[in-house]
């Protein structure tokens, strides 16, 4: 689609011009020339989601009744998005979070005691084992429905600028894993120095390992460091593009679910022998056996003693 730059000196009336270019392809916006369009797409992205924060409390009814017309189709968000100009990413987020909302706004013991109903109900337990159960099993499930409810962990509440919230993310996975570690009976702590190659060190029976902590918000885990972007950057350089990471940087690699807290607990020793295809981008179900797996520290000792 083909970028109009009329207002290309207004970011306010450019991003209106194209803001169906915008949510078909932003990467297209990377490509700017300082003869005509003067904005790139961290522009763009910052001033829509500014735009978002000002104007929502006035649209948000608006927006949501248009989305219940076509039938809150997930393919639709784009063609709202277009209307009020916005990102479409912004506002699928919002759809997201306005129908948790309702969904949340049923939380309650009838919901709570379907819940361990169904997993009881759905379990191969005996039903002695079952009346054992019921009581603790019903305590976790009121918590963990509360979180389901709430989409999980509440992100971004304060509207941060999207780079640094990606930076701080970052940083939030390392200390969610620090903070169950240490949970999980472990003497666990943060490393400060950001050029290291691992975030955090594990004491286990006087034996150090070195653990590289990531978040992860979807269902893929990377054994890749992520190339280096933004304004000034050459990605074709060597030195910006991401390493493969192996046990030479770290002894544990941690795949954090920024949504939940869950910890994949992955010894490197086990993806070494992953060629570098398979590494790039690997489903979590291939992953499920070192999912709140925190045996595999034992694993690794035993390895080493």
């Amino acid at each position: 689609m083909a970028i109009d730059y009329a207002h290309k000196d207004n970011l306010g009336l450019y991003v209106s011009d194209n803001i169906e270019a915008i949510n078909t392809k932003i990467s297209d916006f990377k490509k700017t020339n300082a003869t005509q369009a003067v904005y790139d797409d961290i522009d763009i992205k910052d001033y829509l989601k500014n735009k978002l924060a000002e104007e929502l409390p006035a649209v948000k009814n608006s927006m949501l009744a248009k989305f219940a017309g076509y039938g809150f189709q997930k393919n639709k968000i784009v063609d709202v998005a277009n209307e009020f100009v916005f990102y479409k990413k912004d506002i699928e987020n919002i759809f997201v979070s306005l129908v948790f909302e309702e969904l949340q706004s049923d939380y309650g013991d009838a919901m709570c005691n379907g819940v361990t109903s169904g997993i009881l109900d759905n379990s191969t337990l005996s039903d002695e084992k079952k009346r054992f159960l019921k009581k603790d099993l019903s305590e976790v499930v009121r918590k963990s429905t509360y979180m389901i409810t709430k989409n999980g962990f509440q992100v971004n509440l304060n509207n941060i600028n999207s780079g640094v919230m990606t930076a701080n993310a970052g940083d939030s996975a390392q200390f969610l894993f620090v903070s169950r570690a240490i949970l999980a009976g472990y003497n666990c702590s943060n490393v400060d120095v950001r050029s290291s190659r691992y975030d955090a060190v594990i004491d286990y029976k006087g034996m150090i390992f070195k653990v590289q902590v990531k978040g992860i918000s979807g269902s893929t885990v990377s054994f890749k460091d992520r190339d280096r972007g933004g304004r000034g950057i050459d990605t074709h350089n060597d030195r910006n593009i991401g390493k493969r990471i192996t046990s030479a940087d770290c002894d544990i690699y941690v795949a954090v679910d920024k949504q939940v807290g869950l910890c994949y607990i992955i010894p490197m020793v086990d993806i070494d022998r992953w060629d570098d295809d398979a590494i790039k981008s690997v489903n979590v179900k291939q992953l499920e056996q070192y999912l709140e797996n925190w045996n595999e520290i034992e694993r690794l000792y035993e390895m080493r003693s």
